[in-house]
């Protein structure tokens, strides 16, 4: 059972993340081993096995970026394979760039600038999140792809914002 069955959720990009909260909270209570303390030693493994792949379902289908690469991979697609390094340059000149914003600002102490930075880097993950459904849901899945590989580079960029802020509130 793959993680979008267990939530009953069709295995699409755009979810509502409100099924798969009250869903994962109802399979928690079910399933969690605490309620099965008394039972066997069979039905406790099988508690805690299935405890186990609702957290780990969870994870992944409530982050975007996880998400988008579960469905390349139940797809066949490993996303982040090693043998497969392209990215657009335009889009490395890009990460550059940020990266060189996000040191600037972090030096010059400026937590304003890191808070812009996280709110747009979080449109831009936004954008290539409705991008990459488009592309999956249509079947172009070479681009849909490189989109998750984008959004990856994204993500990496908003925890350097989030954790050059952290640094500076201390």
């Amino acid at each position: 059972m793959n993680h979008f069955e267990i939530f009953n959720l069709s295995p699409e990009f755009a979810i509502d993340n409100a099924q798969l909260i009250q869903r994962f909270r109802q399979l928690q209570l079910d399933h969690h081993p605490d309620r099965f303390v008394t039972a066997d030693d069979a039905a406790r493994r099988a508690a805690i096995e299935q405890s186990t792949a609702i957290n780990e379902a969870h994870q992944t289908l409530q982050d975007p970026v996880r998400r988008a690469m579960y469905l390349l991979w139940l797809k066949g697609i490993n996303a982040m394979d090693e043998k497969n390094t392209s990215m657009p340059h335009a889009f490395l000149v890009e990460q550059i760039d940020w990266r060189e914003a996000i040191a600037d600002a972090k030096l010059k102490e400026d937590t304003d600038r890191l808070e812009e930075m996280g709110t747009e880097l979080a449109s831009v993950l936004q954008s290539l999140g409705d991008t990459f459904s488009a592309a999956h849901d249509g079947g172009h899945l070479t681009v849909a792809t490189t989109l998750a590989r984008k959004m990856r580079f994204t993500q990496k960029l908003i925890e350097e914002v989030d954790l050059a802020f952290d640094e500076l509130q201390q």
